[in-house]
C-alpha cells in the first residue's frame, strides 16, 4: 500500500512539473471556472501568439474555452476573466480580426496589428 501511494505521488509530481515547464516564458492563469491557461509575458500579433502557443505544446484558446458563458457578441461578455488584459483568442471574427478579452470585455482586433497595441498569447 505504501509503495502504491508513493508511486501515485511521484507520478503526480512529475505531471505538475511538466505542465509548469510547458508555460515557459509565460504565466499560468486560472479563470473563475477553474480552467488553467498559459499567458505569454510579451505582447505580440495574433499569428505570433498562435505560434508561441504551439512552440509550448499548446494551442491558442478559443473564446468558449476562456469564457464558457460567452454569447458570441462583443461587450462585457466574459465574467470569467475580468482581471486579465489584452489576450488573443483563437476565435476569428471575419477574415482580418480575432476576438480579444480585455478585463472581462470582448472586443475585435486586427490579427495583423503588431506594434501599436500588441496582445498576449493565451494558450490551453
Amino acid at each position: 500500500m505504501k509503495k502504491k501511494l508513493f508511486l501515485m505521488c511521484l507520478v503526480g509530481l512529475l505531471s505538475v512539473s511538466s505542465a509548469y515547464a510547458a508555460c515557459e516564458g509565460g504565466t499560468e492563469v486560472t479563470n473563475t471556472v477553474g480552467t488553467t491557461f498559459c499567458k505569454s509575458n510579451v505582447g505580440m500579433n495574433w499569428w505570433s501568439a498562435a505560434a508561441w502557443c504551439r512552440a509550448n505544446g499548446m494551442s491558442l484558446a478559443t473564446m468558449y474555452e476562456m469564457c464558457p458563458s460567452w454569447d458570441g457578441n462583443t461587450g462585457e461578455k466574459c465574467p470569467e476573466l475580468t482581471s486579465i488584459r489584452d489576450i488573443w483568442s483563437a476565435t476569428a471574427s471575419g477574415t482580418e480580426n480575432a476576438f480579444v478579452v480585455d478585463g472581462g470585455y470582448v472586443v475585435e482586433d486586427s490579427m495583423r496589428r503588431n506594434g501599436l497595441n500588441p496582445k498576449y498569447a493565451f494558450c490551453k
